[in-house]
């Protein structure tokens, strides 16, 4: 949808704005159509990649369902790298209740899987 707006925004632009280059302006026509051109196509790239209600909705779900994981694009990038997600004790904004002030872990958690003696 957001390619559709993006379209016609461009071409209700582009073409009055060549129109007036050539009649206006007196420019040939080839500059009238690249100058229309060119404002036509940077309206489309910025209209047709904005956000949607869809997305932001999608998104809000999102972290509502998994607050601890990152979002959604974040996560669209890292399966399309084939990276694995780093466990939430291991990210920056994972914040758990008991956690040393000195950053050392969690309070009476073992190192490495054995008991501290």
């Amino acid at each position: 949808m957001q390619r559709v707006r993006g379209l016609m925004a461009g071409t209700l632009v582009g073409i009055p704005l060549g129109a007036f280059m050539m009649f206006w302006l007196h420019a040939v026509v080839w500059a009238a159509a690249l100058g229309g051109g060119v404002v036509a196509l940077g309206i489309f790239a910025v209209v047709s990649t904005r956000s949607d209600v869809r997305e932001e909705a999608a998104d809000a779900a999102w972290r509502e369902a998994a607050p601890d994981l990152p979002p959604v694009s974040d996560r669209i990038i890292f399966e399309n790298r084939g990276a694995a997600l780093s466990p939430p004790e291991a990210r920056p904004n994972a914040s758990p209740s008991s956690v040393d002030p000195h950053g050392a872990g969690p309070i009476g958690a073992a190192n490495n899987g054995s008991e501290s003696k």
